[in-house]
């Protein structure tokens, strides 16, 4: 395994035996499992091990790895979105999984440049038993990424232990409080105001609250 820089290891001790931490139990967990992921997906190419982070984030982001030094000098962390902690083991570990794969192509592969998930990402992820599409989207869970988690004692719901589809409606959605108002034209606004006293630059006329 890729040596990680002294930070890393001081933090990830600190998260560890931080026993007045409320995420201490799922810390543990994550770490065993990242330490596991480097060996049965990664083999001779390792990725160096992360500092895990719980930062509530936008309600559509699950995760999120980057090997950027943050405002501490950290480099190397995946953030896994705590709006999203109460999910499935078997889920937060597929965002583990992907946020790995990107510190694994940024290591050894050629990153995209964007949100874009380039065809390297998706043929590595397709191995590991994970599709997913260019923007990312988890589609199907399978083997080998399913079997190893049955193996360690991971619960499914009865007869989605070997394939999961992921339907697209379970993209996460928040629930705004802004209310959309729209032109003539069909120029739209999103306010959080009851009343908006406004017109539309294009057609000079008023915005109307929209359904």
């Amino acid at each position: 395994m890729l040596p990680s820089e002294p930070i890393n290891h001081h933090i990830i001790q600190n998260e560890l035996s931080a026993t007045d931490w409320a995420l201490s139990e799922i810390a543990h967990e994550l770490y065993w499992w990242v330490d596991l992921f480097n060996i049965a997906f990664f083999g001779t190419q390792p990725v160096p091990t992360p500092v895990l982070s719980f930062q509530k984030t936008t309600i559509r982001n699950l995760g999120h790895h980057t090997t950027e030094r943050n405002a501490f000098g950290i480099r190397e962390t995946i953030n896994l979105n705590a709006s999203h902690l109460n999910r499935p083991l078997w889920e937060i570990l597929a965002t583990l999984l992907h946020e790995m794969c990107h510190s694994w192509q940024a290591t050894y592969g050629t990153a995209s440049r964007s949100w874009f998930h380039n065809k390297e990402f998706q043929q590595k992820m397709f191995r590991i038993g994970i599709l997913c599409n260019p923007e990312g989207r988890h589609t199907e869970l399978t083997n080998p990424f399913l079997a190893t988690l049955k193996r360690h004692g991971v619960k499914f719901n009865p007869g989605t232990d070997k394939t999961i589809l992921i339907p697209v409606s379970a993209n996460p959605r928040g629930e705004s409080k802004l209310k959309k108002w729209r032109c003539p034209c069909g120029q739209i606004v999103r306010v959080g105001r009851k009343k908006l006293f406004a017109s539309c630059d294009l057609c000079n006329k008023k915005f109307r609250q929209s359904p």
